[in-house]
């Protein structure tokens, strides 16, 4: 096993630790690291670095997901999931709330595709030009 997997998997391990296992986990790190040539360590340094890239497209899709449900809310007692599903997606009012609230599909947090977020800028506006064509 390389470095770079040895590292993933401590840190899978310790991600799902209790307090007393993660101290364990902390030394078998600590003895991890000191092993390492300095090859290993540069193969860490890219592991890490790869990592952190995931995190931050995770936290990326996370906040597109809080800004969606945000700019919905107002709107979303008035609106109906229903309506918004079927007549422009032709989906399901369950689809659509998996992608406002991230619902993990499949093991993965759902969301809105780019084009999915103009069908749903298109639907909104849509629906106002709708409304603002009413009078009474």
């Amino acid at each position: 096993m390389d470095a770079k997997e040895k590292f993933l998997e401590l840190k899978q391990a310790w991600k799902k630790a209790d307090a007393e296992e993660r101290q364990l986990i902390d030394k078998e790190m600590d003895v991890f690291f000191s092993d390492l040539s300095e090859e290993q360590k540069k193969q860490l340094c890219e592991a890490v670095e790869e990592d952190f890239k995931g995190m931050y497209n995770e936290l990326d899709d996370i906040k597109q997901t809080i800004n969606i449900r945000h700019i919905l809310a107002p709107v979303l007692p008035v609106l109906s999931v229903s309506y918004l599903a079927k007549n422009y997606f032709h989906k399901t009012p369950q689809w659509f709330y998996q992608r406002m609230n991230g619902s993990k599909v499949n093991g993965k947090p759902a969301q809105f595709t780019a084009k999915e977020i103009e069908t749903l800028n298109f639907a909104i506006q849509d629906i106002s030009k709708q409304l603002s064509r009413i009078a009474i």
